[in-house]
C-alpha cells in the first residue's frame, strides 16, 4: 500500500490512472466493496422485490399468494398496494423473472450506487481539472455523503432514494457532458419514478439547455428565436415516465396523480394522527422539517459511545460539512467570503453548544431565537449567492438553485421528516446540485481547507455507516451490540 501511495504522490501513477477506463472502473470495484462489505447485506423491507413479482403474476397490487413481508401497504378496496414509486420494482423485473423472490434487494441497490460512482466520475472530470482534485471530490459524494448509507441499506424507502439520485446524476451527466436533452429528459422521468419530488428539479434542465432552445440574438423577433425540438426532446423524455406514472396511479387508485400516500395504513392510525393532522400535505409542517435540515445534531451522551447518530435526522452540513462550500459557488470577492465563513462558523457554533449544553446538562440549554434568527447566516448566503450568479448570469449556479429551491417545497409541506434516517434523507433529491455547486466552488483547484472538509464529510459518514450497520443490536458485531453498548437511538 506504501509503494502505491508513493508512485501516486511522485506522479508516476498518473499516466496509467488517466487512462479513460482505469479509474471509473476503480471507484466503481471500490464502491461496491465498502457499501457492500461495511453495509448489513440485507433488507427485511423488500416491497420492490414483492412489487415487481406480483406485477409478474398479473397483478399491480400485492396479492399476499405472490408477496412476503410489506410494511406502510396503501390500502384501496381490500388490496394492498406499495406506496412507493414503481421505478425500482419495474428495474427489478428481469431479475425477480429469474430468480424469484430470492433477489437481494440490497445487493441490487449497492450494484446501483456502485455504477454510480464512475458518472459522477465523469461529471467531474468534465468540471474539474487535475487528477488529484477529481479523485478528492469523487470520493467526496461516493464517500463524504448520507447516499453511502443510503445505498448500502437497500430498503424499501432507500432503494427508491438510490436509484431516484442515481437517474438524476445520469440525466445531470447527459445535460454537461453529453449535451442530449432526450436522454436527460429520460433519465429525470425515470427518477420521477423512484422520487415524484425529482420532477420539481426540471428547471435544471431548462436553464442548461436554453443554449439549444433559445437563441441568444436581440435582434430577432422573441419567437423566431425559439427552438421547439430540444424542448420537444427534453418534454418528451420526461413524458414517457410520467404518462406510464399516470396509467399505473389510475389503475391503482382511479386517479392519476394518487401516488398511494393517502390511502396509506399510517394516515389511518390512530397513534399517528398527530402527525397527520393537516392531512399529508401543509405549510404548517414547515417547522418539522427545519430543526432537522439545518440543526439537526447528533446524539451526545455523558457515557460511551458518548456520540451516538440520531434516528430523527441530522442536519446536511452535519453529515456533509463540505456542502457549504456550496454557498460560495461563483462568489469571487473575498470580503463576502471571509464574512460568510465567519457567519456560518458562528452559526454552526450556536447550534452544537446550544445542543451540548442540553444533552449533557452543563449548565445550559438549547437556545429559542426568536424567528430563527440564528439561522440567517445560511439564507443569507444562499441569497447572496443567487443574487451573484444573477448578476454574472452563471447559468449552472442558477440552474442548481432553480432545482433546489422548488425541490425542497413539497418536501418542507409533507407531513413526515424521513425518520428512521442517518441524515436527513428527503434532502437526497437536492445532492446532486449542491454537489454541482461544490464543483464549480473548488473549480480553480482543490486546496488544503478543502480537502480537510471532505475528509471530515469522509469521517462522518464512516461514524454512521459504522456505528448503525456493524455496532448496534443485531449488527455485524453482536446480536446484543458491540460491547453491549447502544450506538444509536431516536
Amino acid at each position: 500500500m506504501g509503494e502505491w501511495w508513493g508512485r501516486f504522490r511522485d506522479g508516476s501513477l498518473v499516466p496509467l490512472l488517466s487512462r479513460p477506463y482505469v479509474l471509473p472502473a476503480g471507484f466503481f470495484v471500490l464502491t461496491f466493496l465498502v457499501y457492500w462489505f461495511v453495509g448489513p447485506q440485507s433488507t427485511i423491507f423488500d416491497n420492490h422485490i414483492n412489487q415487481a413479482n406480483s406485477l409478474l403474476h398479473g397483478h399491480l397490487d400485492l396479492a399476499p399468494e405472490y408477496s412476503g413481508f410489506i410494511t406502510e401497504p396503501a390500502l384501496k378496496d381490500g388490496k394492498m398496494y406499495l406506496q412507493h414509486g414503481l421505478g425500482p420494482a419495474l428495474l427489478l423485473l428481469p431479475a425477480v423473472a429469474i430468480f424469484g423472490l430470492d433477489v437481494n434487494q440490497t445487493l441490487v441497490s449497492v450494484l446501483i450506487g456502485a455504477l454510480m460512482a464512475p458518472v459522477v466520475l465523469a461529471i467531474v472530470r468534465k468540471m474539474v481539472q487535475g487528477l488529484s482534485a477529481q479523485i478528492w471530490l469523487t470520493v467526496l459524494f461516493m464517500f463524504g455523503t448520507i447516499f453511502w448509507f443510503t445505498a448500502s441499506n437497500g430498503g424499501v424507502w432507500f432503494l427508491s432514494h438510490t436509484m431516484a439520485v442515481f437517474f438524476l446524476f445520469i440525466a445531470i451527466y447527459a445535460t454537461i457532458v453529453r449535451r442530449n436533452p432526450l436522454v436527460a429528459g429520460l433519465c429525470l422521468g425515470a427518477a420521477y419514478l423512484s422520487r415524484q419530488t425529482t420532477i420539481m428539479a426540471m428547471p435544471f434542465f431548462l436553464i442548461m439547455f436554453s443554449d439549444l432552445w433559445f437563441e441568444d440574438a436581440p435582434e430577432k423577433p422573441l419567437l423566431r428565436r425559439l427552438r421547439t425540438a430540444p424542448l420537444i426532446q427534453l418534454g418528451s423524455g420526461v413524458g414517457v415516465f410520467l404518462l406510464v406514472s399516470f396509467v399505473l396511479n389510475f389503475l391503482r387508485y382511479s386517479n392519476p396523480l394518487e401516488g398511494g400516500y393517502s390511502y396509506s395504513e399510517q394516515v389511518h392510525q390512530e397513534e399517528l394522527a398527530w402527525l397527520f393532522n393537516h392531512g399529508l400535505l401543509d405549510i404548517s409542517y414547515i417547522p418539522r422539517h427545519i430543526p432537522i435540515f439545518i440543526e439537526g445534531l447528533p446524539i451526545f451522551s455523558r457515557s460511551a459511545p458518548y456520540v451516538l447518530p440520531s434516528w430523527a435526522g441530522q442536519a446536511i452540513w452535519a453529515t456533509t460539512p463540505a456542502f457549504f462550500l456550496a454557498l460560495f459557488a461563483g462568489i469571487k470577492n473575498r470580503v463576502i467570503i471571509v464574512m460568510g465563513a465567519v457567519a456560518l462558523a458562528l452559526m454552526v457554533a450556536v447550534i452544537i453548544s446550544g445542543e451540548l449544553g442540553r444533552a449533557l446538562d452543563l449548565g445550559w440549554g438549547r437556545w429559542d431565537f426568536p424567528l430563527g434568527v440564528h439561522l440567517l447566516p445560511l439564507w443569507g448566503m444562499i441569497a447572496v449567492a443567487i443574487i451573484v450568479a444573477l448578476r454574472s448570469r452563471d447559468k449552472l449556479i442558477l440552474a442548481c438553485w432553480a432545482a433546489i429551491i422548488p425541490t425542497m417545497i413539497p418536501i418542507f409541506i409533507f407531513a413526515a421528516t424521513g425518520w428512521t434516517q442517518f441524515g436527513y434523507r428527503y434532502a437526497l433529491d437536492i445532492h446532486p446540485f449542491l454537489f454541482l455547486l461544490v464543483l464549480k466552488a473548488v473549480a480553480g483547484g482543490v486546496r488544503w481547507n478543502h480537502k480537510s472538509l471532505i475528509a471530515l464529510s469522509v469521517l462522518i459518514n464512516l461514524w454512521g455507516v459504522a456505528w448503525i450497520y456493524q455496532f448496534q443490536e443485531g449488527g455485524a458485531f453482536s446480536p446484543a451490540g458491540f460491547l453491549d453498548l447502544e450506538w444509536v437511538r431516536f
